[in-house]
This record gives structure tokens, C-alpha cells and sequence, in this order.
């Protein structure tokens, strides 16, 4: 039974050996027919073939869907800082964006500082309305291409999802204790990477999605060079002048001092010829020790008669 089994096996196989031995066979004929044509398009299409190889695969897509994050801050000085950071808000608005921060010093020099979120595609409509609500100090303007990033983080989500449903499939299946323990530790750590990847392709979507406008509103008066500041020769002949006036202002008081300094001179001079004719007396000198006193005789001998 089994050695007829083995022959039938044998014809069947040997019939489809044959019948794809001629199909092949038909084939190579067509294609040899028709070679001719294709050949003489061929070296028609080649030049634009090229040409399409050339701008890389879908080149034209890629170039639109670039992902770019604007930034842009401006510092304005304004005749009121308050009422011109409503105005930028109410800018905002209309642009469908919104006011993401606020800062205000409202003492001494009064500042404002606003942070608005406004579409990418009103950024720069945005900044020039701000720019003309007073005289522009600073202007600063940053993009940033974050295209790689959101590519590679999609493809990191696309991955963690794929093995997280993997995971699912064999945790079904699973019987063993230690195997579902296994493969739940594992599927847990699959979605809190799934949710950090979300989370930071969500941040850096709204940011290609809104710009960012950072204004700072002063009321403080830019400093600047006064035209009044005179020139070299104008401050050398000012000096010179300076000079001149300090020495008159002297030579003024002086002579103002003069009688006053003439009279104490003949005064000085008249007492001085009167000490010179009235000397004072000399008083006598005193010794330098006192005298010694004179010796006491010596006392009577008790033994004379």
C-alpha cells in the first residue's frame, strides 16, 4: 500500500515538474517578443527615471512636512505698559492663541512681561502688530527644527504599541503562575513608556503647532548720548577758560586782603620795635638746690664742773 502510495506521489509531482517546465518556457518566449519595444522605451524614460531618482523619495512631501518651533521676543517701550500688554492679548485672540504667562513691576520703571501662544501660521502677523505699539528695543527671532525628533519618537510609540500588543497575546495565553507575573511586569513597563513617548511627542506637537511671542513692555526711556556734550577743542577751551577764571577769582581775593594784610604787617612790625626798646628785667637766678644749714655745736660734757 505504501509503495503505491509512493508512485502516485511520484506521477503527480513528475506531471507538475512538466507543466511549469512549460509555462516557463511560454513565458521567456513572450518576454523575448516583446523585449524589442521595451527596449527603445527604455532609453526614451531613462533621463527622467534619473531625474525622479534624483529628488529622493518623495522629496516634495518631506520638504512640507517639516516640523519647525518658532520663538520670538520683542522689547517695547510704550507710554503705558499695562494698557499696550492688554492690546498684544487682545492680539492674541484674534489669532485664536492665548496668554500662556504674565509678569508686572508696577513701581519705579514699570514693566510688563507677557508670554503669548498664538499659530504658527500668525506668528508673524502677531509680532508685527506688537512691534507697532511703541518703539522697538530688542528683537530677537529663533526657529527650530524638531523634524527628527517627532520622527523618532513616533517610530519609539509605533514599537512600544506593537510589543505591548504582543505581550497582550501572550499573556492570554499564559497559564503558568511566574509567566503571567513575567509577562505583566513586562506589559506594565511597555505603557509607561507608551505614556512618556505621548507625553513628549504631545509637548513638542503643540509647540510646532503655537509659537511663542515673549514681550517685555517698559516705560523707561532708552539712554542715549546728548548732543549738548561738547567737542575736543570745545572742551579744551573750556578748560582754558576754567583756568583763567580760577586765577582771577585769586588774584581778586587777594586784593581784596591786601589793606587788611598791610595793616596786620605795620602792626607786627610796631610791636616788635617796642619789645626790642622795653626789654623785660632779669630776674635773679635760684639756686638750683637749697643751702645747707650750718652744724649745731656739740652738747656740754655733763662731767665738767
Amino acid at each position: 500500500m505504501r509503495t503505491n502510495m509512493r508512485w502516485v506521489g511520484g506521477f503527480v509531482g513528475l506531471v507538475l515538474a512538466v507543466s511549469a517546465l512549460g509555462a516557463c518556457s511560454g513565458t521567456a518566449g513572450q518576454s523575448s517578443k516583446a523585449s524589442g519595444p521595451a527596449q527603445a522605451d527604455s532609453g526614451a524614460g531613462s533621463a527622467t527615471l534619473a531625474a525622479e531618482l534624483a529628488k529622493g523619495p518623495e522629496a516634495g512631501t518631506q520638504a512640507e512636512d517639516r516640523q519647525v518651533v518658532y520663538k520670538g521676543s520683542l522689547t517695547v517701550r510704550v507710554p503705558n505698559a499695562e494698557k499696550a500688554a492688554d492690546q498684544a492679548e487682545g492680539f492674541a485672540d484674534d489669532a485664536d492663541g492665548y496668554l500662556a504667562k504674565q509678569d508686572s513691576q508696577l513701581e519705579g520703571d514699570r514693566e510688563v512681561a507677557i508670554t503669548l501662544r498664538v499659530p504658527a501660521d500668525e506668528f508673524d502677523d502677531v509680532m508685527a502688530k506688537v512691534a507697532k505699539l511703541g518703539t522697538v528695543q530688542v528683537r530677537k527671532v529663533d526657529s527650530e527644527d524638531v523634524t527628527d525628533q517627532v520622527v523618532d519618537l513616533k517610530g519609539r510609540l509605533e514599537n512600544a504599541r506593537a510589543s505591548t500588543e504582543r505581550l497582550r497575546a501572550l499573556l492570554q495565553k499564559a497559564q503558568n503562575v511566574q509567566n503571567i507575573a513575567a509577562l505583566e511586569d513586562r506589559l506594565t513597563q511597555r505603557e509607561g513608556e507608551i505614556e512618556q513617548i505621548s507625553g513628549q511627542l504631545e509637548v513638542i506637537e503643540n509647540d510646532v503647532r503655537y509659537a511663542t511671542v515673549s514681550v517685555t513692555f517698559t516705560e523707561k526711556d532708552e539712554p542715549a548720548v546728548s548732543d549738548d556734550l561738547p567737542g575736543p577743542l570745545q572742551a579744551l577751551k573750556a578748560g582754558g577758560v576754567a583756568f583763567v577764571t580760577v586765577v582771577l577769582g585769586l588774584l581778586a581775593a587777594l586784593a581784596f586782603a591786601l589793606p587788611f594784610l598791610v595793616v596786620a604787617g605795620l602792626g607786627w612790625f610796631g610791636y616788635r620795635r617796642w619789645r626790642r626798646s622795653h626789654p623785660k628785667p632779669d630776674r635773679p637766678a635760684s639756686p638750683p638746690w637749697p643751702s645747707a644749714s650750718p652744724p649745731l655745736p656739740p652738747p656740754p660734757d655733763a662731767t665738767e664742773p
